[in-house]
């Protein structure tokens, strides 16, 4: 490994000191490591190791790659090819105005905002909007009219963004509060910013939900962290603030959506009681130990039935390479022997390129929808969107067996 790794030694939520080795999924390549089809270069790996805060049930990988490595310039993801996302990203933008009134005329700052597609729906509701953006998306956001900050979120520029635009009316985080390294920079520097009538909105991908629903390919190295309702609630002490409202919308199978808001502000006090969903909480130990067992039935009864199609036809196609895939894609063993190419919708910037340690080429839909033979099996990588693939590859008039890398009933489920 050519990269110098962090390694996690207490709580960055809570400081504890005494974190419990959880769960050990070995080397992996970094998700979003695209190597341009014909390329010879080899994706570098890195552990995967998660250790758990039994005090504020926050889970934690045990080495972090730096920022600057994860995120660079040129990554490729960009929301506005996925629907789910995005009925997520409107979702939280009504859940925003029911709340709140409206948001004509407010400020909304959305750290990490990706190309913009969030900006865009707050846009919708009359609000003026302001984007931080590291990497080469924020030309896609600065593209559509907002005001973007091409840079990582420090501290230093939390203090430029106060000085240029005030303290923001709303500050939203999406998945993106997993993806600061330095969570304790991050909480100094949005200290910074919020007012006393600052709403910041934050949603992630919920443990509990990863837990129950199996999601451990959620643990990929973009997220330094995995969060439950008692983190949120000591991060909101930590800002001086309250967590006033939580939701638990199906995007990703399951995330949290907390709204905080300064304690004597006009916005505190309209949240339910949370007391019965922080000591559910306290459960969580004893799903981490369910979670390894079930990666192992996984892991059998799929590549059983990955190895039976391939017998039966070949080279299987791949619908979908969500970042999470590369974790599933690597403890299956799966490469160009097994898989002859994965298909994602035209436009992708994931076109072109292989999948993260392996020769598998990532080609346009174009492709595999002018193909003959559309009676073949698929299977599809996106599985936690999986409604979502079969409706876009039915009405495109595929016709073959669709099979989900992952899915219920590759495991017992919990009692």
């Amino acid at each position: 490994m050519t990269e110098t790794l962090h390694e996690i030694s207490d709580c960055e939520v809570c400081g504890n000191r005494v974190l419990v080795p959880v769960l050990d999924l070995g080397l992996h390549p970094m998700c979003d490591d695209l190597i341009r089809n014909g390329d010879s270069r080899v994706c570098e790996e890195y552990p995967i190791e998660i250790l758990y805060c039994e005090d504020c049930c926050t889970a934690h990988q045990r080495f972090q790659i730096p920022k600057r490595v994860l995120f660079p310039r040129e990554y490729h993801y960009r929301a506005r090819f996925t629907g789910d996302v995005l009925k997520g990203m409107e979702s939280l933008v009504a859940s925003y105005v029911e709340k709140f009134g409206s948001l004509s005329g407010k400020t909304v700052l959305d750290i990490g905002c990706n190309d913009g597609s969030l900006l865009g729906f707050f846009r919708n509701h009359g609000a003026i909007t302001i984007g931080v953006e590291p990497t080469g998306a924020a030309s896609d956001a600065e593209g559509k009219g907002h005001c973007i900050v091409n840079d990582y979120f420090t501290e230093a520029l939390a203090e430029e963004l106060l000085i240029e635009h005030g303290k923001p009316d709303v500050i939203t985080f999406t998945n993106v509060f997993a993806h600061i390294e330095d969570l304790r920079g991050l909480i100094r520097a949005l200290a910074k910013l919020v007012g006393k009538n600052t709403v910041l909105v934050i949603e992630n991908h919920y443990l509990g939900s990863v837990l129950s629903g199996m999601q451990f390919d959620t643990f990929y190295h973009e997220h330094p962290r995995t969060y439950s309702l008692n983190s949120f609630a000591i991060i909101s002490r930590k800002l001086g603030m309250d967590l006033i409202n939580c939701e638990f919308p199906s995007r990703y199978g399951g995330n949290i959506r907390v709204f905080i808001a300064d304690a004597t502000s006009k916005h505190a006090g309209i949240g339910g009681n949370l007391t019965a969903r922080l000591e559910q909480e306290k459960e969580f130990s004893r799903l981490f130990s369910a979670q390894r067992n079930n990666i192992l039935r996984w892991h059998n009864k799929k590549s059983s039935v990955i190895y039976k199609l391939v017998s039966q036809y070949g080279k299987l196609r791949a619908k979908a390479f969500p970042g999470r895939a590369a974790i599933l894609v690597k403890l299956l063993g799966l490469d160009e022997t097994s898989i002859s190419a994965v298909y994602e919708k035209p436009g992708s910037l994931k076109l072109g390129n292989y999948i993260p340690g392996t020769k598998i080429p990532i080609f346009s839909d174009t492709d595999l929808f002018a193909e003959s033979n559309k009676d073949l099996p698929i299977l599809n990588f996106a599985w936690h969107i999986a409604d979502e693939i079969a409706v876009y590859l039915r009405d495109a008039g595929y016709k073959g067996e669709i099979v989900n890398i992952l899915e219920r009933s590759d495991f017992v489920e919990h009692e």
